[in-house]
């Protein structure tokens, strides 16, 4: 569910002079204007805005590498409310980064390095030299558009919301790692901070793998727009060693950074429901349901994702006041996942699900790479619709809805139960060991794993007395 972006081609800030065009030449204000317009919309798309002592923190970093940028003033900087691994700019300097990708960080050089990356964009305006796609998409012609590669049904929706841009080219991602580099430099941090930065996305995206039982990614999630190849990774370090740079000198900026992170949001907003291994509860909506094995859950502001073996893919969704009948929203949802695809459309059929009304509606889509089953299960429970939408390869869409059998309403215990996750901020003492740290972890399992990742160590590395770590501990009643 994750990221990436990496410094590349940093060797030529060394060996020749990166220009910064003139700041009149930057910014236009039609582009400031269409962004401070554009905002509130992004900032909702993905799960609100975070303020607070992590939100001043970005920003005051985000000022230091944008008056380096020739940008004084002029650049917006947000921490949005989302745990999934990201960070993109929109033409008129408003720098966006979720706070899925802060925890993964170690250091206030690491976040420069991202957020110098991101004013590079700008800079190089490489949003404007290439065709973009709309950021609020039609997310149900997505998952389809996923599901049968459909391009159409792509070009159509727009692309997913955690990708907000197409890719950059290999040109313009050499352009941004210049400029980003450069302002590593010229504000006093560890150029080394950009390879750290790599190596936590690794390993981040190597432990999803390895909780969801599936092979990693050949390419993370970050990388679709911020395209990352093997070059990219050891011109990373060869451009700090180019540049005489040490590991150590300066040090990089670990401790304010971990203070400012202090009491962060880990993993899904109560507001958005949690996921937990193949569970998906939540406490507000008082509802539950759960994926077989072999299945996997991704939580979005706007729906959970499924995803299961022979390409069975589906999402879960609503929450709204049911107005018009329950027939009428099932098959306004069948439409609206199916967008322009040739369909046949079957017969909305009443039953029940643990007490609740039920509509079940089956289609079958014509798209370019063949026959596709939908199908829709839509709900009624305290006067509001639910609804999920499975998507698969015809007549391979039955082993899906013995998912849409498991949804219920939660007891009032099981509420109570649901607790969020937050960074804690712990200082090493004498006799902490990797695995005394690690039992602290709130999660059933891969303790250690978690521990390492977010801290960005190995295995082998020994503790220091005194040092700031990340652990993640279940928030205290009502926050």
């Amino acid at each position: 569910m994750r990221k990436n972006w990496v410094l590349h081609g940093a060797l030529a800030v060394f060996a020749a002079h990166v220009a910064t065009p003139a700041v009149a030449q930057i910014i236009k204000p039609n582009e400031r204007a269409q962004a401070i317009k554009q905002h509130p919309q992004i900032v909702a798309q993905f799960g609100g805005a975070i303020s607070g002592p992590v939100a001043t923190y970005v920003s005051n970093v985000g000022a230091k590498v944008a008056t380096t940028a020739g940008l004084k003033d002029q650049c917006t900087f947000t921490v949005i409310n989302s745990d999934v691994v990201n960070a993109f700019a929109v033409p008129g300097c408003y720098i966006y980064i979720t706070r899925g990708l802060m925890t993964i960080m170690n250091s206030e050089d690491e976040l420069a390095s991202v957020l110098g990356h991101e004013v590079g964009h700008i800079v190089g305006k490489h949003s404007l030299k290439r065709t973009q796609a709309s950021t609020l998409s039609t997310l149900g012609a997505i998952a389809l558009g996923i599901a049968t590669k459909s391009d159409e049904i792509m070009q159509t929706a727009g692309q997913l919301a955690q990708v907000y841009t197409l890719s950059y080219s290999r040109k313009q991602e050499n352009e941004s790692d210049d400029y980003g580099v450069r302002y590593l430099q010229a504000n006093g941090y560890n150029l080394y901070a950009a390879s750290d930065m790599l190596a936590a996305l690794a390993a981040q995206e190597a432990l999803d793998a390895k909780v969801k039982n599936r092979q990693s990614r050949d390419v993370p999630t970050w990388a679709r727009s911020h395209p990352i190849t093997t070059e990219r990774v050891s011109r990373t370090a060869n451009a700090a060693r180019a540049a005489k740079a040490s590991r150590d000198v300066p040090p990089e900026l670990v401790r304010p950074y971990l203070t400012a992170l202090s009491g962060l949001r880990v993993g899904d907003d109560p507001e958005q429901g949690f996921v937990d291994g193949r569970r998906f509860s939540h406490p507000s909506m008082k509802i539950t349901f759960e994926v077989p094995q072999g299945f996997s859950l991704n939580n979005t502001t706007e729906a959970v994702e499924i995803e299961g073996p022979n390409n069975l893919k589906g999402r879960f969704g609503g929450g709204m006041p049911l107005t018009g009948g329950l027939d009428a929203y099932a098959i306004a949802k069948a439409k609206e996942a199916l967008g322009q695809t040739p369909a046949n459309l079957g017969i909305a059929t009443p039953g029940t699900t643990n007490g609740m009304p039920t509509v079940t509606l089956l289609a079958r889509a014509q798209t370019r790479s063949g026959l596709v089953d939908v199908g829709v299960i839509a709900y009624s429970l305290n006067g509001r619709a639910f609804h999920f939408v499975m998507m698969g390869p015809a007549d391979g869409l039955s082993p899906t809805f013995p998912i849409t059998q498991t949804f219920r309403e939660l007891s009032a215990a099981e509420v109570a139960a649901l607790r969020p996750r937050e960074l804690e901020i712990v200082t090493v003492r004498a006799g902490d060991t990797v695995a005394s740290l690690s039992a602290r972890m709130a999660y059933p399992d891969f303790k250690t794993e978690r521990f390492l990742m977010i801290n960005g160590m190995s295995a082998e590395r020994p503790l220091k007395p005194g040092e700031p770590l990340k652990i993640v501990r279940f928030s205290p009643a009502g926050r």
